[in-house]
């Protein structure tokens, strides 16, 4: 796919300003621009990063607000008081934004964060104008998920310090994004590699644990199919945790989804290939609100 834009040209881009919120008694922190636009898009990283993987995908955003959290457990925000399960996620995602006082967003989510994403809309519709899912996981049967299933539950059932060195050590944090990765571009998956190393070694490994094995007590097809709001889902052909088959089968849950396959690309495609994400969701954007102004026009 041709990328029409890079992601550190967009002419309204701001510096992201750190701050951090307590809901339901849970530090989160996040990072926000200060802009005049009307629209906000709320961004969720995957399992074991924090807001640094969406922020390339941000930076290529136009004419939006943006809001990157650090999911709770994860990078400087404090694990959740409750079990860290995908449910649990959405109610703290919809407790942040009313925290902040927004009205209803743009919510785009990558992996972990596109479950949570999907949960939050089937849960909160009116708090969404849209939803966007990057490389969603919900297939927890095929032979991918069966491992990392037993991967977790073996996490689960060591001491601490031990389940630690099992999912967040660097051979592990290697071995796991290797198995993923796509690009061949040498400073790209070492900027990767380093991110995740002091990524997961900062994340709570409970939440890690619960979060990954709350995957297989959710029915998604089930919550996708009473998600009305415009869904854009995208994924690559190459990815392995998300394949085009079961994202395809989401968005065809979903009564007003649109599915995007990028050739090539695999499982981290905000890391990887972010201009080209970022172009995906500008064009999406772009289109719900060209057709919310004409719905607005049509009922005056």
């Amino acid at each position: 796919m041709e990328c029409l834009r890079t992601v550190n040209d967009r002419p309204d881009s701001a510096p992201l300003r750190a701050d951090s919120i307590v809901v339901a008694g849970d530090r989160i922190n996040y990072w926000r621009s200060d802009t005049e636009h009307a629209d906000t898009v709320l961004l969720l990283h995957g399992l074991g990063g924090d807001h640094r993987g969406l922020a390339e995908v941000a930076a290529g955003l136009r004419g939006v607000n943006v809001l990157i959290p650090d999911v709770p457990g994860y990078g400087d925000s404090a694990p959740l008081s409750q079990p860290h399960g995908l449910a649990n996620y959405a109610t703290s995602v919809e407790g942040l934004r009313t925290g902040l006082g927004l009205g209803p967003v743009h919510l785009l989510g990558h992996s972990l964060g596109a479950s949570i994403a999907l949960l939050h809309a089937a849960a909160f519709p009116a708090a969404l104008r849209s939803l966007c899912l990057v490389n969603p996981v919900s297939t927890a049967n095929n032979t991918t998920a069966n491992l990392g299933k037993i991967y977790y539950r073996i996490a689960a059932a060591l001491p601490a310090p031990l389940a630690r060195f099992w999912l967040a050590s660097k051979p592990a944090v290697y071995i796991a994004d290797a198995m993923i990765m796509v690009t061949r571009d040498k400073r790209v998956r070492r900027r990767i590699l380093e991110e995740d190393y002091e990524n997961y070694a900062r994340a709570s490994i409970p939440a890690m644990i619960e979060s990954f094995l709350s995957y297989y007590d959710t029915r998604f097809e089930a919550r996708a199919a009473t998600i009305t709001i415009d869904s854009l889902l995208i994924t690559g052909d190459a990815d392995r945790i998300a394949p085009p088959e079961s994202v395809s089968a989401l968005g065809a849950a979903m009564p007003s989804a649109q599915v995007r396959i990028l050739p090539g690309a695999g499982h981290l495609l905000p890391m990887e290939s972010p201009a080209d994400v970022a172009t995906l969701v500008n064009e999406f954007l772009a289109e719900h609100v060209e057709s919310a102004h004409g719905r607005s026009t049509e009922s005056v």
